[in-house]
């Protein structure tokens, strides 16, 4: 039976979403300028209505802004919004590692440690370093079933990503990443439910320190 037009519309929408939010992570869509939804749609192939309906969703989200008769531009995150979506991401995080700790399996953890040595393996492709560093973050509470989890943790990676993009995919942070995530993964395999937690505390934290210090600019662009 064909599929009503109405799916493939909200498929095409949700894949366009994952585009463009891919390349707001590299870099490719940068915080100065604006961008078309013609612009976008060229760039893909893609018809305008799925574009559209992607940037509804990345605005609700917080990441960009559109404006009327000029497009859409990256918004600018003050430091209120980048301390409070780090504040979350402990609580919502350590949550998280709380309960792998006590209910992950074998098989989880191995798939964890396989997230791990793939993200080790790509450590000087930066792109391919984030992606890697997202599967990991997101795959844990979807080995819980939390799925409002993982798409509340999606929407506050964002804004940590507009508001020190060049921090988080800085050479010397990697080394350091892949170590707190392996020591975040011990923990759990250690069925060490206060030692995770501990564990991602201080990994959110030291990324939150490598944020600050690289965006002064950012900072001061806040009106």
């Amino acid at each position: 039976m064909p599929i009503p037009s109405v799916f493939r519309v909200e498929t095409l929408a949700r894949q366009t979403y994952t585009a463009i939010r891919a390349s707001i992570r590299s870099g490719t869509i940068a915080p100065e300028g604006f961008y078309s939804e013609v612009q976008l749609a060229q760039a893909l192939g893609i018809s305008r209505t799925p574009v559209r309906e992607a940037l509804i969703e990345l605005e609700r989200e917080g990441l960009i802004e559109i404006i009327a008769q000029r497009g859409f531009r990256l918004r600018t995150i003050p430091e209120s919004e980048r301390r409070e979506a780090f504040e979350l991401r402990i609580l919502i995080e350590s949550n998280v590692v709380r309960r792998l700790a006590k209910d992950a399996t074998d098989a989880d953890i191995n798939v964890l440690r396989g997230i791990l040595d793939d993200q080790e393996r790509v450590v000087s492709d930066s792109a391919a370093f984030l992606d890697a560093d997202e599967e990991f973050h997101l795959t844990m509470p979807m080995l819980l079933q939390l799925e409002r989890t993982r798409r509340i943790l999606l929407t506050l990676r964002g804004i940590i990503w507009l508001a020190g993009h060049d921090a988080i995919r800085a050479p010397t942070r990697a080394a350091e990443v892949i170590a707190e995530h392996r020591a975040i993964v011990d923990r759990i395999a250690a069925r060490d439910p206060a030692g995770a937690a501990k564990a991602v505390r201080a990994h959110v934290q030291l990324t939150r320190r490598a944020v600050k210090t690289r965006t002064p600019r950012a900072s001061a662009r806040v009106g």
